[in-house]
């Protein structure tokens, strides 16, 4: 057990940051310094943010297979009267919906000294989600995605905070030629890391076995909640790993991302791995470790009080149609129907969990 923590620590790894200089008092009788102005932040508010981004799609669309960075430009609307402009990097991201998408998700690459001139916030790279394809199908499968890890913020604070944005996409090869839609941006992990003290571990020895067992067990009654599946922690597979820098745990911390292939969303591309024994993703099937009884108990619980609030969070969000509201809170619903008999879900959890 010591050999696997020791190769736990030489394998952690903590992304490059950017932090704001903030303003000291000095000693004695120096004259105070004035205060640095707060920069902007991607992440400090919930309403939907206006930005455009002015790039060759051509030429994105052309190197998505093969995912390079091209030049671009952000342009951030902060108020009426306001904005922020910058130049970056961008690339095509998404293993299946860079393949699948005719317009798949977008990485912003942004640089500190860019960031530092403009009064941005420096969050290095950002991932950027919007429709794969041009129709209002797709536009709502983005919508619920986005949803599911407001959810899941709900749960646990090691998860990553998101910001809607109506997004416009302007080709430099035609000026006049813009499209705008709803997509998401999603934290950077390390900045997410930072916020809870904790570095980010990247090892393909690990297991669930080496998780702390009460977040291990609110990420997978979470995923079998929304119907997800598509996660692994030996690959790290839409998976990042915590290792707490306060000592409070020698385990890893479980924050899952990219769940587009859940039931909660029902997208259209979106289907089970042919070894599970069931046919949609609408189908539930827990895929967490038997030996975590105890702390199932404890987060049927925590889920139970939770109820209401997962499904207001559903009913508030205004950019969500009626009818797909309607059929998140039913689909949501089923899962707290298990709760009818104290024992069904309990009983249904433990016919999947693993046994490793």
């Amino acid at each position: 057990m010591k050999r696997e923590y020791l190769l736990l620590l030489f394998s952690m790894c903590l992304g490059c940051l950017c932090y704001e200089n903030q303003a000291t008092e000095p000693a004695g009788d120096s004259i105070s310094q004035e205060a640095k102005p707060k920069k902007f932040d991607f992440f400090s508010a919930d309403e939907a943010l206006e930005m455009t981004i002015s790039m060759d799609i051509k030429e994105f669309l052309r190197t998505k297979a093969n995912p390079e960075y091209i030049d671009a430009a952000l342009v951030i609307k902060i108020s009426d009267n306001d904005s922020i402009s910058m130049d970056i990097k961008v690339k095509a991201r998404g293993f299946m919906r860079r393949d699948y998408c005719s317009f798949p998700p977008v990485m912003l690459k942004l640089n500190e000294r860019k960031c530092d001139s403009a009064g941005l916030n420096n969050h290095g790279k950002i991932k950027l989600v919007t429709p794969c394809m041009s129709s209002t199908q797709y536009q709502e499968y983005v919508l619920k995605e986005f949803l599911t890890y407001r959810l899941f913020n709900k749960v646990t604070p090691y998860s990553l905070m998101t910001r809607l944005v109506k997004v416009t996409f302007a080709d430099t090869r035609k000026p006049d030629k813009k499209q705008s839609v709803m997509g998401f941006l999603i934290e950077n992990e390390n900045d997410m890391a930072e916020r809870n003290g904790a570095l980010i571990i990247d090892n393909p020895i690990l297991t669930q076995k080496h998780m702390e067992p009460s977040d291990m067990t609110r990420m997978t009654l979470f995923n079998y909640m929304i119907g997800n599946t598509d996660w692994a922690i030996p690959t790290q597979h839409n998976v990042k790993i915590l290792r707490p820098l306060n000592g409070f745990t020698d385990k890893g911390i479980p924050v899952p991302y990219d769940f587009d292939y859940a039931g909660f969303v029902n997208a259209a591309y979106a289907a089970p791995a042919a070894a599970l024994p069931i046919k949609s993703v609408l189908e539930r099937y827990y895929l967490g470790i038997c030996e975590n009884s105890d702390e199932l108990e404890v987060a049927i619980e925590e889920f139970n009080k939770l109820k209401e609030e997962f499904l207001n969070t559903i009913r508030d969000f205004e950019y969500l149609s009626k009818s797909d509201k309607k059929h998140s809170e039913y689909y949501i619903n089923s899962f707290y129907k298990l709760y009818r008999n104290q024992n069904t879900l309990p009983v249904l959890v433990n016919r999947t969990c693993m046994s490793y």
